[in-house]
């Protein structure tokens, strides 16, 4: 088997840069991904433990159901009632020593009353999905001990001031304390390293009906109003890096509409509200019920993705000899004759011609001919550390040379 080095400028790496596009649809309380469909497993439903509109990490218990098995799992622990029950699901797991490793949502407390030793555990799947703050006039923004999220982004809204007078968090014209604003949080797993800009638009629907529409038109980050009422006036910004739409315009959109947007209103007798931009998405916030109002958001995330480009060649007059048996004709006898002091392969053994002729025999011209199906890739300790296969095995000839390109994500 003939080895070839890799030139210099036979392989190079370089970064695509994709802009994956991004949909979610909000309506009475739930959010749909992409238009990802509810599936129905055998055992599970959802099949994938999480609904339409979440991402579920590493897709892991994809149509399982917890159930006792009876058994159980690992090494006991001391303390007898830490023991992990098997119950059919993939699960992660630390054991408690001296490095103090723990999960993020286990307590202080809890981490402490467990003894050394003990199993401490964690359920999959871990799934993430878009959420919805709602900031009234009262809404506390921080305290001795507390923050919001919209208190947190002050120094990032003032940050992008250069882009626009749109991005300050404290104005003449507006503080972000004292007015209604409603907080978008869109996690980074949705949009990559990135929301490509000028690609936000959010529509408002009543019944169906789309009311209102928003777009990052300039492509700064300000999204104004491109359709119903307020045509043209800003409504919001776009935080493309950090993966947030802060929506500040609070004028009603319909006069004759109304939703319940500011919690249980059919219990409290609360009359609702008008749609606002302010209640964008809200119904996934798990406190109001808007069966009125759907909401669709568009984006296109940023995803950079590394890849090496390889060329390997086969030379003319290489790559023309091959160990398949096949290669050499099936009436050339024994291929070697042994005895006790001798190994002799057979030095007459005729390659089988394959060159195609119009006749059944005599057959063409005879050429040496090999069909090459696969390209290995090795390191330089002679280490096989990838295979390229072909679709279809390609033929090859002394007269001709052939270059492969093998490409990798990395």
């Amino acid at each position: 088997m003939p080895y070839y080095k890799f030139n210099r400028n036979d392989v190079y790496n370089n970064t695509l840069v994709t802009y994956p596009s991004v949909k979610f649809v909000v309506y009475s309380g739930s959010a749909f991904y992409n238009n990802t469909p509810n599936i129905s497993g055998a055992f599970a439903d959802p099949i994938r433990l999480t609904d339409a509109g979440h991402l579920s990490l590493y897709e892991l218990n994809v149509d399982r159901v917890s159930a006792s098995t009876n058994r159980w799992i690992g090494p006991r622990s001391p303390s007898e009632d830490q023991e992990v029950v098997n119950n059919g699901l993939i699960y992660s797991y630390v054991v408690k020593n001296g490095s103090r490793i723990d999960y993020r949502t286990s307590t202080e407390a809890s981490f402490n009353n467990s003894n050394y030793g003990d199993i401490i555990t964690s359920a999959y799947p871990y799934t993430s999905s878009i959420s919805k703050q709602l900031y009234k006039t009262s809404t506390v923004r921080s305290g001795s001990s507390y923050v919001s999220y919209l208190m947190a982004l002050k120094n990032t809204i003032n940050y992008y001031r250069y882009i626009s007078p749109q991005f300050q968090y404290s104005s003449s014209v507006r503080d972000f304390n004292l007015v209604e604003v409603g907080l978008v949080n869109i996690p980074t797993i949705f949009y990559g390293s990135g929301i490509k800009k000028g690609t936000v638009d959010l529509k408002y629907y009543i019944t169906g009906t789309m009311i209102a529409r928003a777009q990052d038109k300039n492509r700064d980050g300000v999204l104004y109003s491109t359709y119903g009422v307020g045509s043209g006036s800003a409504i919001g910004l776009a935080l493309y890096s950090e993966g947030f739409l802060i929506l500040t315009a609070s004028d009603s959109l319909s006069a004759t509409t109304m939703d319940f947007y500011t919690g249980s209103a059919v219990l409290a007798g609360d009359p609702g509200d008008s749609p606002k931009w302010i209640y964008f998405a809200q119904s996934i916030s798990g406190t109001i019920s808007a069966p009125s109002s759907s909401f669709e958001m568009k984006m296109s995330g940023t995803s950079q993705v590394s890849t090496v480009t390889m060329f390997a060649t086969a030379p003319k007059a290489h790559v023309n000899q091959s160990n398949n048996p096949t290669w050499v004709r099936y009436s050339a006898g024994n291929f070697a004759q042994t005895g006790s002091k001798a190994y002799m392969e057979n030095s007459r053994r005729l390659i089988k011609n394959v060159v195609s002729s119009a006749y059944a025999d005599p057959t063409g011209s005879f050429e040496k001919t090999t069909y090459i199906s696969k390209v290995g890739i090795y390191d330089k300790e002679k280490n096989l550390i990838g295979i390229a296969k072909l679709a279809t095995p390609v033929k090859k000839t002394a007269a001709r040379d052939m270059t492969f390109k093998i490409k990798l994500d990395i």
